[in-house]
């Protein structure tokens, strides 16, 4: 569905439901967002498991 949209570039934040049917969360343009200048880089990526 993404695809057809045609953009050249995309994001997709998805979500598994409980009944293990995936719902599209948020659909944007491909920017990315920058993390709040009050958290190091250091704990973002802690926080995001790495």
């Amino acid at each position: 569905m993404v695809a057809g949209l045609g953009l050249p570039f995309a994001t997709v934040d998805l979500a598994r439901r409980e009944d293990g049917r995936w719902r599209v969360v948020e659909l944007g343009d491909g920017q990315v967002s920058d993390r709040p200048a009050t958290v190091a880089p250091a704990d973002l990526v802690t926080g995001l498991g790495g």
